[in-house]
């Protein structure tokens, strides 16, 4: 989880900077003594996580708190524990009061990956039931339309401004491009190895560098495509966690 330090007292500062490095779970990105700074830094850079001062000259911690997006975890830090009360009315996900010892800040971190774990889970279930309420498309071909299952589509070949859907029992021409096609389609399950090819991930039987293999068949992975690919499949846990 990555993660920036906002806090205006140097020393304070330095302290947060110096866990945060030494804590594996968390990549550092940088640290600032005000939140105009932090701001401008966010707006280029995705944030998951702000240790954040309450008490700062100009926009205070909370106020500031209050603009983040949705999805930025907050642990606040103050050296006043009657803060604490008043975090909890911007969702924040924990309170350090100053001098932040090691095994507390250990403690905060904690909460704040389980949190995003949590996130995620529930995003991934949401995302399935979303699959099981729509699991197919209506293609134009033979001037008829044919109603496709995702799961019935092994694979797709781009051809010009043609697409061959290979299905588990017939094949398909429909007249659009590749690129057209795919964003009709799930992005959990369809993904592009080729300039010419999108495969179904869950027809895929095995796979290495070169090439994904679909039973007996053999696609040849694009070398602009093959990054994006490997990626694909241990978000999705095909291949090792």
């Amino acid at each position: 989880m990555n993660c920036i330090v906002i806090d205006d007292e140097p020393l304070a500062r330095e302290k947060i900077r110096l866990l945060a490095a030494q804590d594996v779970s968390l990549q550092l990105l940088g640290c600032f003594s005000g939140t105009d700074k932090a701001a401008d830094f966010m707006e280029l850079n995705p944030v998951e996580l702000v240790f954040l001062d309450v008490e700062m000259p100009g926009d205070s911690g909370l106020d500031f708190a209050r603009q983040l997006p949705q999805d930025t975890l907050v642990i606040f830090t103050s050296a006043y524990a009657e803060y604490a009360l008043n975090s909890y009315d911007v969702n924040a996900i924990d309170y350090l009061v100053k001098p932040v010892h090691a095994a507390r800040f250990a403690q905060a971190v904690q909460k704040a990956q389980d949190y995003a774990d949590m996130k995620r889970q529930r995003k991934l279930q949401q995302q399935e039931v979303a699959a099981l309420q729509q699991d197919h498309v209506f293609v134009r071909a033979d001037r008829r339309l044919h109603r496709v299952v995702f799961s019935d589509c092994r694979y797709i070949e781009g051809i010009k401004d043609y697409c061959v859907l290979h299905l588990s029992d017939r094949k398909l021409m429909v007249g659009v491009n590749l690129k057209a096609l795919l964003e009709q389609l799930p992005q959990d399950i369809f993904v592009r190895i080729s300039k010419s090819v999108v495969v179904n991930f869950r027809h895929v039987t095995s796979l290495n560098h070169q090439d994904v293999r679909i039973n007996d068949e053999e696609l040849m992975i694009g070398n602009a495509y093959r990054e994006h690919l490997f990626s694909f499949f241990v978000e999705h846990h095909v291949i090792g966690r």
